[in-house]
Protein backbone atom coordinates (compact mmCIF):
# COMPACT_ATOMS: atom_id res chain seq x y z
CA UNK A 1 0.00 0.00 0.00
CA UNK A 2 2.79 2.42 0.89
CA UNK A 3 4.68 1.62 -2.34
CA UNK A 4 1.59 2.10 -4.43
CA UNK A 5 1.21 5.67 -3.07
CA UNK A 6 4.74 6.86 -3.98
CA UNK A 7 3.86 7.77 -7.61
CA UNK A 8 0.95 9.81 -6.35
CA UNK A 9 3.12 11.53 -3.83
CA UNK A 10 5.75 12.25 -6.46
CA UNK A 11 3.12 13.70 -8.75
CA UNK A 12 1.85 15.83 -5.97
CA UNK A 13 5.36 17.12 -5.28
CA UNK A 14 5.95 17.83 -8.95
CA UNK A 15 2.65 19.72 -9.11
CA UNK A 16 3.58 21.68 -6.03
CA UNK A 17 7.01 22.56 -7.41
CA UNK A 18 5.45 23.57 -10.71
CA UNK A 19 2.97 25.75 -8.93
CA UNK A 20 5.79 27.36 -6.92
CA UNK A 21 7.84 28.00 -10.05
CA UNK A 22 4.92 29.55 -11.92
CA UNK A 23 3.72 31.71 -9.05
CA UNK A 24 4.28 35.43 -9.55
CA UNK A 25 6.39 36.98 -6.80
CA UNK A 26 4.85 39.82 -4.87
CA UNK A 27 5.75 43.02 -6.70
CA UNK A 28 8.04 45.45 -4.93
CA UNK A 29 6.62 48.91 -4.52
CA UNK A 30 7.08 50.68 -7.81
CA UNK A 31 9.28 53.76 -7.87
CA UNK A 32 6.43 55.47 -9.63
CA UNK A 33 4.37 54.96 -6.49
CA UNK A 34 6.87 56.94 -4.41
CA UNK A 35 5.57 60.26 -3.20
CA UNK A 36 6.24 62.79 -5.93
CA UNK A 37 8.72 65.52 -5.20
CA UNK A 38 7.97 69.14 -5.98
CA UNK A 39 9.99 70.31 -8.90
CA UNK A 40 12.68 72.75 -7.90
CA UNK A 41 11.85 76.18 -9.30
CA UNK A 42 13.75 77.00 -12.42
CA UNK A 43 15.11 80.41 -13.24
CA UNK A 44 12.06 81.13 -15.41
CA UNK A 45 9.60 80.09 -12.70
CA UNK A 46 10.88 82.40 -9.95
CA UNK A 47 8.11 84.16 -8.08
CA UNK A 48 7.45 87.59 -9.49
CA UNK A 49 8.80 90.50 -7.49
CA UNK A 50 6.75 93.49 -6.53
CA UNK A 51 7.48 96.63 -8.54
CA UNK A 52 10.20 98.90 -7.23
CA UNK A 53 9.17 102.16 -5.62
CA UNK A 54 11.78 103.98 -7.68
CA UNK A 55 10.39 105.68 -10.79
CA UNK A 56 10.92 103.72 -13.97
CA UNK A 57 12.90 105.00 -16.89
CA UNK A 58 9.61 105.51 -18.75
CA UNK A 59 8.20 107.87 -16.09
CA UNK A 60 7.63 111.40 -17.39
CA UNK A 61 10.39 113.82 -16.51
CA UNK A 62 9.54 116.76 -14.26
CA UNK A 63 9.67 120.27 -15.65
CA UNK A 64 9.47 123.73 -14.11
CA UNK A 65 6.00 125.20 -13.73
CA UNK A 66 5.31 128.23 -15.88
CA UNK A 67 6.12 131.31 -13.75
CA UNK A 68 6.92 133.69 -16.61
CA UNK A 69 4.03 135.96 -15.59
CA UNK A 70 5.69 136.61 -12.22
CA UNK A 71 8.66 138.26 -13.92
CA UNK A 72 6.41 141.26 -14.53
CA UNK A 73 6.16 141.82 -10.78
CA UNK A 74 8.81 142.77 -8.25
CA UNK A 75 8.96 139.24 -6.84
CA UNK A 76 12.45 137.82 -6.31
CA UNK A 77 12.73 134.30 -7.75
CA UNK A 78 15.71 131.95 -7.55
CA UNK A 79 17.72 134.10 -5.11
CA UNK A 80 18.00 134.16 -1.29
CA UNK A 81 15.17 136.22 0.22
CA UNK A 82 13.17 136.70 3.35
CA UNK A 83 9.40 136.37 2.92
CA UNK A 84 7.65 138.91 5.09
CA UNK A 85 4.22 140.24 5.93
CA UNK A 86 3.69 143.77 4.64
CA UNK A 87 4.25 146.73 6.92
CA UNK A 88 0.48 147.18 7.02
CA UNK A 89 0.40 144.18 9.36
CA UNK A 90 2.29 146.13 12.01
CA UNK A 91 5.78 144.84 11.37
CA UNK A 92 8.01 142.82 9.09
CA UNK A 93 7.27 139.33 10.33
CA UNK A 94 9.51 136.86 8.49
CA UNK A 95 8.71 133.31 7.46
CA UNK A 96 10.86 131.26 9.82
CA UNK A 97 11.72 127.60 10.39
CA UNK A 98 12.10 126.21 13.90
CA UNK A 99 14.40 123.41 15.14
CA UNK A 100 11.40 121.06 15.46
CA UNK A 101 10.59 121.55 11.77
CA UNK A 102 7.57 123.81 12.23
CA UNK A 103 7.29 127.07 10.30
CA UNK A 104 5.48 130.37 10.91
CA UNK A 105 5.98 134.11 10.59
CA UNK A 106 7.60 134.81 13.96
CA UNK A 107 10.98 135.81 12.55
CA UNK A 108 11.93 139.46 12.90
CA UNK A 109 15.41 139.56 11.34
CA UNK A 110 17.50 138.00 8.59
CA UNK A 111 18.90 134.81 10.10
CA UNK A 112 19.79 131.31 8.95
CA UNK A 113 16.25 130.23 9.83
CA UNK A 114 14.52 132.97 7.80
CA UNK A 115 16.56 132.83 4.59
CA UNK A 116 14.43 131.24 1.85
CA UNK A 117 14.43 130.85 -1.93
CA UNK A 118 11.41 130.79 -4.24
CA UNK A 119 11.78 128.53 -7.28
CA UNK A 120 9.34 127.22 -9.89
CA UNK A 121 7.61 124.07 -8.63
CA UNK A 122 8.42 120.83 -10.43
CA UNK A 123 5.47 119.44 -12.38
CA UNK A 124 4.92 116.57 -14.80
CA UNK A 125 3.37 118.85 -17.40
CA UNK A 126 2.73 122.55 -17.58
CA UNK A 127 -0.98 123.27 -17.34
CA UNK A 128 -3.22 126.21 -16.48
CA UNK A 129 -3.83 124.58 -13.09
CA UNK A 130 -0.16 124.66 -12.05
CA UNK A 131 0.73 128.03 -13.58
CA UNK A 132 2.60 130.27 -11.11
CA UNK A 133 3.21 127.37 -8.73
CA UNK A 134 6.41 127.66 -6.74
CA UNK A 135 8.43 125.75 -4.16
CA UNK A 136 9.85 127.58 -1.14
CA UNK A 137 13.17 126.16 0.04
CA UNK A 138 15.37 127.04 2.99
CA UNK A 139 18.49 128.88 1.84
CA UNK A 140 20.89 129.21 4.78
CA UNK A 141 24.43 130.43 4.18
CA UNK A 142 25.75 127.30 5.88
CA UNK A 143 23.71 124.50 4.33
CA UNK A 144 23.35 121.38 6.46
CA UNK A 145 24.23 117.95 5.13
CA UNK A 146 21.45 116.15 3.30
CA UNK A 147 18.63 117.38 1.06
CA UNK A 148 17.32 120.93 1.24
CA UNK A 149 14.13 121.62 3.19
CA UNK A 150 10.95 122.94 1.59
CA UNK A 151 7.85 124.58 3.04
CA UNK A 152 5.23 121.83 3.29
CA UNK A 153 1.46 122.20 3.70
CA UNK A 154 0.71 119.37 6.15
CA UNK A 155 -2.87 120.39 6.90
CA UNK A 156 -4.81 123.62 7.27
CA UNK A 157 -2.67 126.23 9.01
CA UNK A 158 0.05 123.68 9.83
CA UNK A 159 3.29 124.36 7.97
CA UNK A 160 6.53 122.42 8.27
CA UNK A 161 9.94 122.40 6.66
CA UNK A 162 10.57 118.91 5.27
CA UNK A 163 13.07 117.42 2.79
CA UNK A 164 12.27 118.74 -0.67
CA UNK A 165 10.36 116.25 -2.81
CA UNK A 166 10.13 117.50 -6.41
CA UNK A 167 6.62 117.02 -7.77
CA UNK A 168 5.02 116.70 -4.32
CA UNK A 169 1.73 118.63 -4.26
CA UNK A 170 2.09 119.49 -0.56
CA UNK A 171 5.23 121.49 -1.41
CA UNK A 172 3.71 123.29 -4.39
CA UNK A 173 2.37 126.78 -3.64
CA UNK A 174 0.27 128.92 -5.94
CA UNK A 175 1.78 132.40 -5.88
CA UNK A 176 -0.85 135.00 -6.81
CA UNK A 177 0.16 138.64 -7.32
CA UNK A 178 -1.94 140.85 -5.06
CA UNK A 179 -2.49 144.56 -5.44
CA UNK A 180 0.70 146.60 -5.43
CA UNK A 181 3.63 145.34 -7.44
CA UNK A 182 5.65 142.86 -5.43
CA UNK A 183 2.85 141.76 -3.10
CA UNK A 184 1.48 138.24 -3.40
CA UNK A 185 -0.60 135.56 -1.70
CA UNK A 186 0.42 131.94 -1.13
CA UNK A 187 -2.04 129.05 -1.36
CA UNK A 188 -1.24 125.38 -0.84
CA UNK A 189 -3.43 122.27 -1.14
CA UNK A 190 -4.70 122.76 2.43
CA UNK A 191 -3.80 126.29 3.46
CA UNK A 192 -4.27 129.81 2.16
CA UNK A 193 -1.50 131.33 4.26
CA UNK A 194 -2.59 134.11 6.60
CA UNK A 195 -0.91 135.37 9.71
CA UNK A 196 -1.42 137.78 12.58
CA UNK A 197 1.81 138.90 14.25
CA UNK A 198 3.56 135.61 13.61
CA UNK A 199 1.35 132.52 13.96
CA UNK A 200 -0.31 130.99 10.90
CA UNK A 201 -4.08 131.16 11.40
CA UNK A 202 -7.19 129.83 9.66
CA UNK A 203 -9.27 133.01 9.56
CA UNK A 204 -8.64 136.74 9.64
CA UNK A 205 -5.13 138.13 9.75
CA UNK A 206 -3.05 139.27 6.80
CA UNK A 207 -2.62 137.42 3.53
CA UNK A 208 -0.30 139.71 1.54
CA UNK A 209 3.43 138.98 1.55
CA UNK A 210 6.51 140.32 -0.16
CA UNK A 211 10.10 139.29 -0.69
CA UNK A 212 13.24 141.16 0.34
CA UNK A 213 16.42 139.96 -1.35
CA UNK A 214 19.34 139.23 0.96
CA UNK A 215 23.03 138.66 0.31
CA UNK A 216 23.85 135.16 -0.99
Amino acid sequence: MHRASRPAMAAACIAALTACGNSTPTAEPSRLAEPSRLAEPSGLAEPSRSPSAAPSASSPKLVDANVSELKNFAIDLGVPVVIVLTLDSGGEYHLRSHPDGSADFTGTAVTESTRMRIDPAKVRKRTAANKNHVAIAASPKLAAAGPASCLTDKREAVLRMEPCRPGDATQSWQLTPAGDSGLFELTGPHTAIRSERGPVIKEGGWTAFQTIAVTP
